[in-house]
């Protein structure tokens, strides 16, 4: 009684306020910090004298090559390794309460890849920071330095690819039509570190100021709503049974939703190897966008479509399918559970590579649906360019697309299997029951405008 009085009131919501900012200060000191470390690499441009091109022209190429090396660095396949290798022993305690996608993620949002601005134009270097946080200094450190590696070693293998089918296809050419040698191959960007992977000495940390300010804010609403408790004891146990029960009917009823999986492909557009004139430039890779716009017309149409969801190894969608016509099926696939879209822009705002994604409610099959799609992509580029080199007639031209050195579609990351469903989010769910029980008993208290004497002081 004499809390609530007068206004002592606000004695214990300042009392409440100053003690949450207290006890958030003290857990900012035990959340883990983030170190830091950081590599330098350069990739400088190199001009072809035997096939010249414009400046602007060497220069996109090779950022499109950085965007190549960065989205393989990056992808589920290469960080899969980091975690799975007991040199590194990342992300323990995230590994045992998530499951690997989620970790995954959570990795690659550490990592930074990011590109200098420059200032000399030209074919000035391309300069890159490669940076991971890590609680531990040492596997930050380690982390990057394995990242600095890929980089070089992706860098290298393309250009020994690169070379080496160049080599071998032109040989057999001028010994087939005793033409004279072709040019030379292409040069490659140079790669080379400018600095090594730093060992972080010190490390911000979390915000203290911000978590003294959650703090406060928490205190000062839990110290309103003990004041509040105790003048309406009567209102304040009404409103916790109606938060109650919706809270519990909203997460009994979260149960009766099925569970939906969702599966994820990679897939990406490289650039050709060969040309048909040895001394042709190379162009650089279809957009994905672009090529999307040119296949998604066949692969998602209609027929295609309704052949996937009848066939009997996959079966989908039965219940919809006994009270639905099968447009509306097709249609709800579409723009409910597909999405396939361009992924990772580049320098030049144009993706190369892009994302096939569906959920489902069983597991295996969402995974065996992204496969299917992810075949009829492959063959859908394998008709399109053996009928152009058919059409050409080029018997050159049909050499190049037989040794696979022409504008591939390959794929980065292969369909995964969901461990866990994407929905419900019973959590949300429950939470949705806890406001709605809220506001449904402030309502019933307004209406019932309940007498409830005030306390007196003593």
């Amino acid at each position: 009684m004499q809390i609530t009085a007068g206004s002592n009131w606000i004695k214990l919501v300042a009392t409440t306020a100053v003690l949450g900012a207290i006890v958030a200060s003290g857990v900012s000191f035990t959340v883990s910090r983030d170190y830091v470390s950081t590599a330098v690499v350069s990739i400088t441009p190199q001009p072809d004298p035997v096939r010249p091109e414009s400046t602007q022209t060497i220069q996109q190429r090779a950022a499109d090559g950085v965007q190549e090396i960065q989205d393989e660095i990056l992808s589920r396949t290469s960080l899969y390794t980091f975690l799975s290798d007991p040199k590194f022993d990342l992300y323990k305690k995230e590994r045992r309460r998530k499951v690997i996608e989620e970790v995954i993620d959570e990795m690659r949002g550490n990592i930074r890849i990011e590109a200098r601005p420059s200032r000399d134009g030209g074919l000035s270097p391309i300069i890159l920071d490669i940076s991971f946080a890590y609680p531990d200094q040492v596997k930050a450190q380690a982390v990057v330095r394995e990242l600095e590696n890929r980089f070089a070693r992706a860098s290298l293998t393309a250009d020994r690819e690169r070379d080496n089918t160049y080599r071998s296809f032109w040989h057999d050419q001028s010994v087939f039509s005793h033409a004279k040698p072709a040019p030379p191959p292409p040069l490659g960007d140079f790669v080379v570190g400018l600095n090594p992977a730093s060992l972080p000495k010190e490390s911000p940390g979390p915000s203290r100021v911000a978590y003294l300010i959650w703090g406060l804010g928490v205190g000062l609403l839990l110290g309103l709503l003990a004041v509040f408790a105790m003048r309406w004891p009567r209102g304040i146990l009404q409103l916790s049974g109606f938060a109650a029960a919706g809270c519990i009917l909203a997460g009994a009823a979260s149960f009766l939703i099925p569970n939906r999986y969702m599966s994820t492909a990679v897939m990406r557009i490289t650039p050709a190897e060969l040309m048909e004139d040895p001394l042709t430039p190379i162009p650089p890779a279809t957009p994905a966008a672009q090529f999307l716009r040119q296949v998604d017309p066949q692969i998602l149409s209609f027929q295609n479509l309704s052949t996937m969801i009848q066939d009997p190894r996959l079966d989908l969608y039965k219940k919809e399918r006994r009270r639905k016509p099968m447009e509306e099926v097709v249609r709800s696939m579409l723009t409910r559970d597909l999405r396939i879209s361009a992924l990772n822009p580049g320098s030049n705002g144009e993706a190369s590579a892009f994302t096939i994604t569906f959920s489902y409610s069983e597991k295996h099959k969402a995974r065996q649906v992204v496969q299917s799609l992810l075949t009829k992509f492959l063959q859908e580029h394998l008709n399109r360019k053996s009928y152009l080199a058919e059409s050409a007639k080029s018997e050159k031209l049909n050499q190049i697309f037989q040794r696979k050195a022409g504008e591939m579609l390959e794929v980065l990351d292969s369909p995964s299997l969901p461990e866990k469903p994407v929905s419900p989010n019973r959590l949300a769910i429950a939470g949705a029951g806890l406001g709605g029980g809220l506001l449904l008993g402030a309502i019933a208290l307004c209406i019932r405008h309940p007498r409830i004497p005030a306390l007196q002081p003593a």
